[in-house]
């Protein structure tokens, strides 16, 4: 029996809770955030990280996205790095489903004519069985605008027979996406996604110490987590959640508002402009139409948003379409949608992708 706390309470705890091998047992749930203190969570009661020295655990399973501080949080406290299994950067070195996209992109025997870049509003929120061109999509969770313009560089410099029928891409951005840089960010090991195929991890300078650590994470995982028939861990890669999920949209909704709008990076910005400018001109050099796409959130989300990173966005938007061409779609706060077309405060599910999709058929000025 191993005896672990699993530190996180929200999306990414539930991914790790369900590769759990039986002879698993979590003590407690850890958080940052002192409201959740003292509640439950599956029968087990969740604790600030003050109280985990009076536990007698054999591993801390890091089960939250912000993966980065919270580790640096845990060794500044003492806690051997032997026992610390961080989960989301097993995740990403044990599948690059960066790569493995690209693979498959590669390896696609149809002609594609769009395709989309973004971070998870435009991976969820876009459907390619229902976009009436024939699409890939290159958008996953995360990923800023360094990324998508490197991915797409990198796909029409060398996969030239694979691209030459591409007419469209959409760049998906949200409100803060000129101020948010992967590498910097609680999301920066999440660079060696990329790095095996694009050769750079951009500012995140430990991109060595996110290898070191997968052999660490492969020795805790093979203790603590299932594996299937084939010998592979045992995932759940797709774990769909409803707005129903949430006692209190208002609250969630204000929570993930705020934590995406605690950004205030002039350089950053500065840098993503010229990213974004660099994106538009590469696009035009091969003859391919740049459609700007503003996916839709809840008004649990939108109601709470920066108007500071809001005006600031526009700021440039407004200023780059004077001077470069691309259409620009935003149906951020769209009452086109409601709590059904929802899987949280501001993605959509599988069905508000597919009335997402339908709008950007007839929107869209093929």
């Amino acid at each position: 029996m191993y005896n672990i706390l699993m530190f996180g309470t929200g999306r990414v705890s539930i991914w790790a809770e369900n590769v759990l091998n039986d002879d698993v047992n979590i003590l407690a749930y850890v958080d940052n955030d002192i409201s959740r203190w003292n509640s439950t969570k599956n029968g087990k009661i969740v604790v600030g990280p003050d109280k985990i020295e009076k536990y007698n655990y054999d591993y801390i399973i890091i089960g939250s996205q912000f993966n980065q501080q919270i580790y640096g949080q845990l060794i500044d406290m003492g806690v051997d790095n032997d026992k610390i299994l961080q989960f989301s950067v097993f995740i990403d070195n044990c599948f690059n489903y960066y790569k493995y996209n690209l693979d498959k992109f590669i390896s696609f025997s149809e002609k594609i004519e769009l395709i989309t870049t973004g971070i998870s509003y435009a991976e969820i929120g876009f459907r390619e069985d229902i976009c009436c061109k024939k699409s890939f999509k290159l958008a996953i969770r995360h990923q800023d605008l360094f990324y998508d313009y490197h991915t797409v560089k990198y796909i029409l410099k060398n996969f030239p027979q694979k691209t030459a029928y591409i007419k469209y891409v959409l760049i998906g951005l949200c409100y803060y996406s000129f101020e948010y840089d992967m590498s910097l960010s609680a999301m920066a090991n999440k660079t060696v996604l990329y790095y095996p195929v694009l050769k750079t991890a951009h500012h995140f300078k430990d991109i060595e110490k996110v290898y070191g650590s997968y052999r660490i994470n492969e020795t805790i995982a093979d203790n603590i987590f299932r594996k299937n028939y084939k010998g592979n861990y045992d995932f759940k890669w797709d774990m769909p959640t409803t707005l129903k999920d949430y006692s209190d949209k208002w609250k969630v909704g204000k929570e993930a508002a705020v934590r995406d709008c605690n950004k205030n990076y002039p350089k950053t910005v500065f840098e993503n402009q010229n990213i974004f400018i660099d994106y538009l001109k590469l696009l035009k050099y091969y003859d391919i139409k740049s459609i700007v796409v503003v996916y839709p959130v809840t008004k649990y989300y939108s109601k709470y948003f920066s108007n500071r990173i809001e005006r600031e966005f526009h700021s440039i938007i407004n200023r780059t379409r004077q001077k470069y061409d691309f259409q620009y779609i935003d149906y951020f706060r769209s009452n086109l949608f409601d709590d059904n077309d929802f899987g949280d405060v501001s993605h959509l599910n599988w069905g508000g992708a597919k009335k997402f999709t339908d709008i950007l058929n007839k929107s869209i000025k093929w």
